[in-house]
């Protein structure tokens, strides 16, 4: 398929990666805070990490 070579697969990529990264920074800081694993919900940080993580999700989606 030529939508998943060269520029466009790079693309795709960098997108995933994004989504990878914004979703790894929300599970890292839940489980070093000590508010959201002791209250068992997202603190102030965890939920801009959270939206941060939808909102490239989204992109993504929109994109493919």
């Amino acid at each position: 398929m030529p939508e998943n070579t060269g520029p466009v697969a790079a693309e795709h990529r960098a997108e995933e990666a994004t989504v990878q990264t914004a979703y790894s920074a929300f599970i890292v800081h839940t489980v070093a805070c000590a508010q959201c694993r002791t209250e068992g919900m997202d603190c102030g940080d965890a939920g801009e990490l959270r939206q941060a993580y939808r909102a490239a999700k989204e992109r993504v989606k929109q994109a493919g």
